[in-house]
Formats: C-alpha cells, structure tokens, sequence
C-alpha cells in the first residue's frame, strides 16, 4: 500500500473511538492502526494502538494485541524484558477458537520453553529472531491449512455445484425409524473420532507430517459422514446392515439446506461457555480455557481428499460417473447423460485445486520439518501433539486413497471433551460411543434409496409415514436394484 494511502486510511480509521462506535469495532480499529503505524515505522504509535485492548474488551483479540505487542518489542523496540511479558500474558490466555488457533499453539509452545528456561526466551538475540523461529511460522502453517480446507468446501459463497445439491448418509433401517418416529424423534449425530471402526482415521495426514495426536488430548473431533452416490452397492455392503443381512440397510439424501456456508461453526465459532482445560501434554497441569458453542446448526460440508502418501497420489471425493446414469435414466439419452458429466466434471476444477492442496501440504511439511528440527523446540515433550493441532480442521478430511470408491463428504465439529453438547451415555454399554446431537433431519430429506436386501415392510412403514403427514415436498422412496451378488 502506498504512504499516501495508508495516510489516507489512518485518517478515517482515528475517527473511530470508544465513544462512538461498539466495543468490537473500537477494537478492531485499533489492532488495524497498530499494524498501518508498524508499516509506517512509527513505533511508538503502533504500541499504544495495541495497548489501548484491553481483556475486558475482548479477550481474543486482546491475546492477538498481546502478541502483535511482544513481536514489536523484540523485533523494533528492542524492549526484551517487555517482549517477554507480552508473550507471557498473551499465552496465559489464549484459546483454542476458530479465528486465531495458532495462537493457543504458540502460547503452549511459549510456556514450555519459560519453563525449560530455554534460551530462545532468555537470549536477548533469540527472542528478536523469535518470529522466525516459530512464530511466524505456526501461522503461516494454519494459513495454509486453511486455504487446504477451503478448496475442500463444497457449498460457499463463490461456487455451488448444482450436480451436488444432495448427498446420502448410509445407515440402518434402526437409525431411519428413530430419525422419524412420532412426536419425538431422534436428531442426526456427529460421532466422536476416537471410536471409528477405520484405526487410520485421522492420522493419513499426521503421520505424513512426522506428527501426532495424543489420545489423552481434549481437544476431540466430531464428524458425520455422506457419500456423493446415492444409491451404491458398494455403500450398501458396508454399511447399515441389519440381522447381518448384507445389502440391507438405507441411504438418507440430504439437501443442500442441511448444510451451512459457515466455516467459523466448524470450530466453536460463537462462545457460549467456556472450560478449563489442561495443557495438552497429559502430565502437565496448566489451566488453559476453551471456547465453546452450543449452537451446532447448521454444519458446513467438506469433500474429502483421498491421498497415498507413498505415491502422492491425490483425488478428491466426488460423484461417480454412473450416478449420473442412475439419476438422470428415464429423463435423459446417454449422449446428454454424458454431456451432464462432463460439465460437472469441469466445473468441479479438480486438477487446479489438487495442484493447490499439494503445494500447500508440501509447504506445510517443509515448515513442520523445520520446527521438529529446532534443537530448543525438540526439547518441548509434546511438540508433535501441539503441531498436530495446527493442521485439526482438516486431518478428517484426509482419508487414505485406498477408500477413494466410497466418494465421501464430511461435517466437522472440533471441541472440548467437556463441551455440555456431547450427550453423556445413560447406560454401561454406550461407554464407547460419544455424539453430538446436530438436528432433526425430516425436513432436509429428498429421497431414501432401501438397500437390495431391505426389509419390505420397512418400505412400507415409511410408506405410512409419510403418507398421513401429507406433506407439500414428496420424499422419495426408490429401492435399489443393485445386484447384490
């Protein structure tokens, strides 16, 4: 930006003051004059714009002022007993939240080295150079991450894909019924990572980056799972089967309104409460808080990106050319069945977007490598765990390339343990089974495909369902013809 523009803008922004704009947007001026002073090198000034946050204003970006404070100190300033205090009260705060968790890295990562007495805190050379050595690089890697989990969000405000209007949870008859029965029926869930039957599940990208995450962390994902083929037999053989009867379960197609454009709701994004947790490392007692969101709905959808990490092969979920056949059967000829797949095909952009994940997860692992090998760093015990939580909107979203045919598309929810939203299990056998509870779903629903081996009388009670609530939007029932073999 040039002088005279950022003169310009400073101008308009010092108009704004605690007595004639909210408390937020007082703020937020001021952590924006902050960094145009830093730009313009008037030191001085720049400080007191961070200075003037105070907590009660916002704790979050009174923790961001904090930091912006201890890098100005030690790297302008030249103020390193001040640098140190900023970056000490900065970590004694921060949070793990959707708008700044690299700071909540950073600051466990600052206290562990005050308490290691480690010299990158205590060298007067090393805490001007501390931004290099890992400040600045956590946040460019979650910069990245987040440009990865963009790329793999289906419905935003730039692009829908009217080929992707619906997707389909595969399921048992058991869980449609209890979705749909009576006055009261049972809300769609999110399942607690921790316990998938898939013992790779979170850890493809992990384990590629030389990190890891520690069972004993708090911090837990939620997800539920959709394919992008609604009525597949491959689906059908794997999942929700019932009697252990194959091919017998049900796919549930869900519309586009049962998802948000949201991304800020994947972590937390409105604080409603907030927990005392430990640090990370399981041994270690620090209280650090956690926000919380009580209000799931609704959910943003992510396509997840199937990688083998011995080839770098990388594809991302998507519809399957049959699908296309199956839907468009009896309105369509082959040749304009064709011509639909290809426009979505291209619309879909998938090498570009490939080409823009891998640069970003090579980056990503380049900067990861470099923190792993800080002779200071690898003294912090818990190191990988804490990167860990730099790439934790999207380690769900990677899956290995082996699992590519099962097209799948996620919800995330990334929380606390001790979020008032997880339903506590009422029974001994439940122990190993924790969920979120998201929404009612009767509304969202286009079609419910019944597996080859369905019960008939499921059909038919579904049939009865939907019939006495004469409802304007028919949901369809079609049973699939899959030869199940």
């Amino acid at each position: 930006m040039e002088e005279k523009n950022i003169d310009e803008k400073i101008k308009i922004l010092e108009k704004i003051t605690r007595n004639n704009s909210s408390k937020k947007n007082y703020v937020k001026t001021q952590l924006i004059l902050g960094s145009l002073y830093l730009s313009k090198k008037d030191f001085v000034k720049s400080e007191q714009c961070y200075l003037n946050i105070s907590e009660q204003d916002a704790p979050e970006i009174y923790v961001h002022a904090k930091f912006q404070l201890g890098k100005l100190y030690s790297k302008n300033i030249k103020n390193y007993i001040k640098a140190k205090e900023s970056f000490l009260a900065a970590s004694e705060m921060a949070t793990y939240s959707n708008s700044f968790p690299h700071h909540y890295i950073c600051a466990q990562i600052i206290l562990e080295l005050i308490q290691n007495k480690s010299s990158l805190l205590s060298n007067q050379r090393e805490i001007e150079k501390l931004n290099e050595t890992f400040l600045d690089k956590i946040k460019h890697i979650y910069f990245l991450t987040i440009g990865i989990k963009h790329n793999l969000l289906i419905l935003n405000k730039f692009q829908y894909i009217e080929q992707e209007r619906r997707v389909a949870h595969y399921t048992k008859p058991a869980v449609l019924f209890n979705l749909l029965k009576g006055e009261n029926p049972s809300k769609f869930r999110l399942n607690i990572v921790d316990f998938m039957n898939d013992p790779s599940e979170n850890q493809v990208l992990t384990s590629w980056l030389n990190i890891s995450n520690h069972p004993d962390n708090e911090i837990k994902s939620f997800l539920a799972s959709f394919s992008f083929n609604h009525n597949c037999l491959n689906q059908f053989r794997l999942y929700g089967n019932e009697d252990n009867i194959t091919g017998s379960g049900v796919s549930i197609a869900f519309n586009k309104n049962f998802f948000s454009r949201d991304t800020g709701r994947s972590i937390n994004n409105e604080i409603i409460s907030s927990h005392s947790i430990k640090s990370i490392n399981p041994f270690e007692n620090k209280q650090i808080k956690f926000e919380s969101n009580n209000n799931l709905h609704p959910l943003p959808l992510y396509r997840c990106l199937y990688f083998d990490p011995e080839t770098g092969y990388m594809a991302l979920a998507k519809r399957n050319k049959q699908s296309f056949y199956l839907e468009y059967k009896n309105e369509k000829t082959p040749e304009a069945i064709d011509s639909e797949w290809d426009e979505y095909i291209n619309s879909l952009n998938e090498p570009k977007k490939i080409r823009r994940i891998r640069n970003h997860l090579e980056k990503i692992k380049g900067l990861i490598a470099e923190l792993l090998d800080n002779p200071e760093l690898k003294k912090i015990s818990n190191l990988k765990e804490l990167l860990s939580l730099a790439v934790l909107p999207i380690s769900c979203l990677i899956k290995h390339a082996a699992f590519e045919d099962e097209d799948e598309c996620r919800m995330i929810y990334i929380t606390h343990i001790a979020d008032d939203n997880i339903v506590e299990p009422q029974d001994y056998q439940s122990t190993n089974s924790l969920y979120i509870e998201y929404a009612h779903v009767e509304e969202y629903i286009d079609n419910i495909y019944l597996g080859p081996q369905c019960k008939i009388q499921h059909k038919i009670w579904l049939q009865n369902h939907f019939k006495k609530k004469r409802r304007e939007r028919e949901i369809k029932l079609i049973k699939s013809e899959m030869p199940l073999r």
